[in-house]
């Protein structure tokens, strides 16, 4: 698999779906709606047949194909996310903690259709 579309494979697997509740969670949204994105985006990433797969579990799958980009960024969001995830699981996170997880989430986003961008073919 090329660079090129391992980039747009994270981007589709990862990027898209670890933010997708969460875009339509507004400012002024209660801490409950903002948990259940968060559950949805973060910790059921992908969902199917065969299970599901939490964002740090797909990121380990799809890291080691994109050798040769910057991934550090990720790295970064994806670490946040692990310090994150027991909490969101419980619910026992403070809302400003919420907020600090869902912006990681937002930026796993933003930096993994920036490399589609930057690897297209």
């Amino acid at each position: 698999m090329s660079l090129a579309e391992a980039t747009a494979h994270a981007k589709h697997d990862l990027g898209k779906y670890v933010a997708f509740q969460l875009r339509w969670i507004a400012p002024d949204s209660s801490d409950d709606e903002l948990l259940d994105a968060l559950r949805a985006d973060v910790l059921n990433t992908r969902r199917g047949p065969s299970g599901r797969e939490s964002a740090m579990d797909l990121w380990s799958r799809l890291r080691p194909t994109l050798g040769g980009a910057d991934v550090s960024p990720i790295d970064r969001a994806i670490d946040r996310l692990e310090d994150c995830a027991a909490g969101i699981e419980r619910g026992t996170l403070t809302r400003a903690e919420m907020e600090q997880c869902a912006e990681a989430a937002r930026s796993i986003a933003t930096a993994l259709a920036g490399l589609a961008r930057t690897h297209r073919s």
